[in-house]
């Protein structure tokens, strides 16, 4: 995750934002474009396979944007195959009430939307593929297990959300000792 790749997702990351950041101007009071806040840094961890139960290491660096109003994500994961990397961006989007992210990797090359909604607090989020050319359901579900640990869950349903079926889970821990960050 070089400096030239930073800079190429900073360009996408403005691009793809124009239009939440259009509708997310002014905060509410309870301020719901915070409660990421504690995601941002770098994490590493590992991705475990929902079908094998194979682990491969993975990195995920958080960035806040728009002052804090949003989110990009870049993550890798090293498996056997080679790897894989992803990238998405994420903002409040007030008239909505909910949170909104364009997601994007290597191995399709096009991006998806995908809206997120708190449960439990701030301590857990649930995040649904919006795509309407989508042949089935897609859920990643996001767990804040402590200050620097998290755990994102990805299932899927080919018979309309009656059963699901784990893709992956991914356990992540806050990379080094530096700076925790605690809001949220």
């Amino acid at each position: 995750m070089n400096g030239t790749r930073s800079a190429r997702a900073l360009v996408l990351t403005a691009m793809l934002l124009l239009p939440i950041a259009a509708r997310c101007a002014e905060p509410p009071a309870a301020e719901p474009e915070r409660a990421f806040d504690w995601t941002v840094g770098e994490w590493t961890g590992v991705r475990r396979d929902g079908a094998d139960g194979s682990e491969a290491p993975m990195t995920m660096r958080v960035e806040a944007i728009l002052g804090g109003a949003g989110q990009v994500r870049e993550l890798e994961v090293r498996h056997s195959g080679g790897v894989y990397r992803g990238f998405s961006v994420q903002a409040f989007e007030r008239e909505a009430g909910r949170w909104v992210a364009q997601y994007v990797n290597d191995v399709h090359g096009r991006f998806v939307r995908i809206e997120g909604e708190l449960e439990d607090g701030r301590a857990r989020s649930v995040w649904r593929v919006v795509a309407p050319e989508r042949r089935r359901e897609s859920r990643r579900v996001d767990e804040r297990l402590g200050p620097d640990r998290w755990r994102r869950t990805m299932s899927v349903s080919d018979d309309g959300g009656a059963t699901w079926r784990m893709l992956w889970v991914d356990e992540l821990e806050r990379a080094g000792e530096d700076d925790p960050k605690e809001g949220g």
